[in-house]
């Protein structure tokens, strides 16, 4: 199997529990939206809390050339740990969400 494709199977093994969380006081499910053609992997909630409908973004990862750029993450323990831990090494993850000037102190990858 390439890099890539491992990967790609890495990020959907990884994220698929996101769409099983259920909050205690927040009506929302989760739902995976994965573009592998495109590169593009969300968790992205949806729900409504009486009229307000709530619709938003917890988790986006991009692949762009061979990095994995972490665009968005709204989990707790952060998405990155879980990404090493499966195999990817940390200078082949972009911290997407951190500003381009402190990305070399993160100890993930610049690109």
């Amino acid at each position: 199997m390439d890099k890539l494709e491992n990967y790609r199977q890495i990020i959907r093994n990884v994220l698929l529990p996101y769409t099983k969380i259920t909050y205690a006081n927040v009506p929302v499910r989760n739902i995976a939206v994965f573009d592998d053609e495109h590169g593009q992997y969300l968790i992205m909630s949806d729900g409504w809390d009486g009229v307000r409908h709530l619709h938003g973004c917890l988790i986006h990862i991009e692949i762009i050339g061979n990095h994995l750029w972490v665009q968005r993450d709204g989990t707790e323990d952060g998405i990155t740990d879980e990404l090493v831990a499966s195999g990817i090494p940390k200078q082949d993850i972009v911290l997407g969400f951190q500003e381009p000037a402190v990305r070399k102190y993160t100890g993930y990858g610049v690109a």
